[in-house]
């Protein structure tokens, strides 16, 4: 299936009916880099607590494990971008954005990540109710590692005016944006891929025409 085509499959899959996000946590980010929020942050929190859009995305970035560090982050700007007006990332823009985070990413988030899933499985013969507590401050401690890394894509590509998109035409951006971040991965995406895509430019954009307004948030 080629990305020319995950416009309609997202509307597609919207058509069944609203969207209920399984949870809306409300954060607001304020960083030492900006010492302002990161309205980002929020809209990542948002869009990510719907579980279809965690398992779209994990699925993605596993699928291509082996040879390809495929980052949600930069996916959900692409997709952030799209539906606060920025529009499509060109190819300058998503390599600035590799460039800056790529260290960080590297030395800082996929450390504290693989820790937290060492954790996870438990680390013998330390009993795991022991070291939950340490597994919780990994947790936080990636997930702020997390939040400051959209704070360095957010400044790549400005603060965009909010401006109201059209639902079609923001997931056709979105997914330019997704076909030039695989080009640049040098990943092939599947079919699956782009289904997984469809499902998060589903969710993202729900006023489509081909979707109900309600409950879209």
């Amino acid at each position: 299936m080629l990305f020319a085509q995950l416009d309609q499959l997202a509307l597609q899959l919207f058509a069944g009916g609203p969207v209920e996000l399984r949870r809306r946590l409300h954060l607001r980010r304020i960083h030492p880099m900006t010492m302002r929020p990161n309205p980002f942050w929020e809209y990542s929190v948002l869009l990510y607590g719907d579980q279809r859009v965690a398992a779209a995305c994990l699925a993605i970035q596993e699928r291509h494990r082996s040879h390809a560090d495929i980052d949600v982050n930069v996916l959900l700007l692409c997709t952030w971008a799209a539906a606060t007006g920025a529009g499509e990332l060109d190819t300058d823009k998503l390599l600035r954005a590799m460039a800056a985070v790529g260290p960080w990413r590297r030395d800082v988030v996929l450390p504290l990540r693989a820790t937290r899933n060492t954790l996870d499985q438990g680390v013998a013969p330390v009993p795991k109710e022991v070291s939950e507590a340490v597994r919780g401050d990994v947790l936080k401690a990636e997930l702020e590692a997390e939040s400051i890394e959209q704070m360095m894509l957010i400044e790549i590509i400005g603060r965009p005016a909010s401006r109201a998109v059209a639902a079609e035409r923001a997931i056709a951006q979105a997914a330019t944006s997704f076909a030039r971040y695989f080009t640049l991965l040098r990943v092939d995406p599947t079919t699956e891929d782009d289904k997984d895509l469809a499902r998060i430019l589903a969710v993202a954009f729900p006023g489509s025409r081909h979707g109900n307004q309600p409950g879209g948030g």
